[in-house]
């Protein structure tokens, strides 16, 4: 039995510069590094070799000096290593680097492939599900736990309300959670490394000059705000006014009907609320020039006034049988643009699809313009602070958005629904699933507080009272994550999630960088913490120099005393 592991060498992304005169990012100088989720894909595979005696290999694709990763991964356990470096190969995109590493897969034939959730300088999460659809394998995201009895693999996925246990048959490729395990220290050690070179002479046919999309411009994201140091008392001005504003229904508009066969087509996957956004957004794109499509596995009831025209509704089908219900739909229609929202399964269903059809696929877009009948796309990379200006080459073109981008303002009452049965797999099957804890509420609030190791475990049910009062979510850092204080779920930054709410109360959290990452895009942001010097201030726009404990006393007292 063969167990291959994808990594990839990453500029470490505190470190990454922006020239603003010439718009290029600095990479001179920038050390480089495993990328750390693929870091914990290679614990993995060691541990698979150490649990059931298979053979290792470890592959990355880069220039020489990514034999550096590939020498660390040896020296982790891996038994050996592939480069797979050529000047054609550069320049390559998601698609071709997919198709450049499934090529791989074909001529190793493993059993299990693992690779890591994303990697930090693009943080698309499309290279694992387009690499296993190329390759023919099935693919699992997002995996927290691996057991292996022969041929057959149960892993639990960590998914965006809890935890699903699957069952399926090898071969497969499996992206890793950050959950899954701790890396273990590499040694200090003199190896005689066995590394092969894979170039173009082995994997013919694919060049980097066939990317299909392309950057057409970088912007650096500004992140700092200026932060004005408040009372408590003038803070609870703030919030009320926030409420207030809450309470007020914006105005929506409803669309008309269109006959057109150019079609906008939108997916609505999971999360009522991010299809309601991505539909409005279409629409305003739109501007009655395109039919808008929906197809979806959330009930017509829980997104009744989606602004559309036409809704398919599939039931409840793995994401393969969704992912090719959408590729006939779009071989048999005029198909001109694609939106989908970049939760955990839309994102695996747009890449199978854009894997199949070869269309380029830009991730985590945070705003989507038309110019001149052609999509752009802008999403973050580099841990955030670089914003990417993105084209397709092909048509139609493609994206996912953030959960919390876009407002609703548009709706239509009297969209088509059609019931449509599909043919469903047996490959994977569904065997268990542990829900989200109760008492954290799904971050589709208006107002979500954060906690951080500055707040004492004993007050989070306090917290739990005052967001139940004030209709908000709750989440937390990384550490107060791995306290269990928090579920992972809920864990805010690099390697949880992005918010974008309209209020952001940060309570006792420091501020470092892989937290302020997931907050970038919130609308207001206060944050309170007794050290006045606490790096969370640069990052907020109120302040409060204050005990978390005291402030968590006095809030919650002056709710219960409907002082609001």
């Amino acid at each position: 039995m063969r167990a291959l592991v994808f990594i990839k060498q990453v500029p470490d992304v505190n470190e990454i510069k922006f020239d603003s005169s010439t718009g290029r990012i600095v990479r001179q100088g920038v050390k480089l590094l495993m990328n750390s989720f693929d870091k914990k894909a290679v614990e993995e595979t060691v541990r698979i070799k150490e649990k059931y005696g298979y053979e290792t290999i470890v592959a990355s694709m880069g220039p020489e000096s990514a034999m550096d990763v590939i020498k660390e991964a040896i020296r982790m356990g891996i038994d050996r290593g592939i480069l797979i470096s050529d000047r054609k190969f550069g320049g390559s995109d998601t698609y071709v680097t997919s198709k450049i590493l499934s090529a791989v897969i074909n001529i190793i034939k493993p059993d299990i492939v693992l690779m890591g959730r994303y990697s930090l300088d693009g943080e698309t999460s499309q290279v694992p599900p387009e690499t296993a659809y190329m390759s023919g394998y099935k693919f699992i995201s997002s995996v927290s736990e691996i057991k292996i009895d022969g041929d057959t693999c149960i892993a639990k996925r960590d998914e965006d309300n809890g935890i699903r246990t699957i069952e399926f048959k090898l071969p497969a490729l499996i992206s890793v959670s950050e959950k899954i395990n701790r890396a273990r220290p590499v040694p200090d050690i003199d190896l005689n490394y066995h590394i092969d070179i894979f170039d173009s002479n082995k994997i013919t046919g694919i060049s980097g000059s066939d990317s299909l999309t392309v950057v057409s411009g970088t912007s650096m994201l500004n992140d700092s705000r200026n932060c004005r140091f408040i009372s408590f008392e003038e803070f609870t001005g703030i919030l009320n006014q926030k409420l207030n504003e809450n309470m007020i229904t914006e105005k929506t508009e409803s669309i008309d009907d269109n006959e057109s066969d150019n079609i906008f087509l939108g997916l609505a996957v999971d999360d009522p609320a991010t299809s309601m956004q991505i539909a409005s957004k279409i629409a305003e794109l739109s501007n009655g020039s395109y039919r808008i499509v929906f197809i979806g596995n959330i009930d017509p009831e829980k997104i009744d006034g989606l602004a559309c025209h036409e809704y398919i509704y599939l039931g409840k089908p793995l994401n393969i049988d969704f992912a090719n219900f959408v590729i006939n739909y779009i071989k048999t229609s005029n198909v001109r643009h694609i939106l989908a929202p970049s939760n955990l399964n839309g994102r695996d269903i747009s890449s199978f699809i854009a894997a199949s059809l070869g269309l380029g696929l830009t991730a985590d877009c945070v705003d989507i313009k038309l110019e001149d009948s052609k999509m752009i796309q802008f999403k973050p990379a580099f841990g955030g602070g670089i914003i990417a200006r993105i084209e397709s080459k092909k048509i139609p073109d493609f994206a996912t958005v953030r959960p919390g981008m876009f407002k609703v303002r548009y709706v239509n009452y009297n969209a088509r629904v059609i019931i449509s049965g599909i043919a469903h797999s047996d490959d994977i099957k569904y065997l268990d699933f542990e829900p989200v804890e109760n008492g954290f509420p799904a971050f589709n609030k208006k107002i979500i507080i954060g906690v951080g190791r500055g707040v004492a475990r004993d007050k989070i049910d306090d917290i739990k009272q005052i967001a139940s009062k004030i209709n908000a979510a709750i989440g937390g850092t990384r550490k107060v994550v791995d306290m269990h204080i928090i579920p992972r779920q809920f864990q805010i930054g690099l390697t949880g999630v992005s918010i974008s709410p309209a209020l952001y109360i940060a309570i006792g959290i420091s501020g470092a960088d892989n937290h302020i990452v997931g907050i970038r895009y919130a609308g207001t942001i206060i944050a309170v913490n007794n050290n006045r010097d606490a790096s969370i201030f640069k990052h907020s726009d109120y302040g409060l120099v204050m005990d978390s404990t005291e402030f968590i006393d006095s809030l919650l007292n002056n709710l219960n005393h409907n002082k609001f």
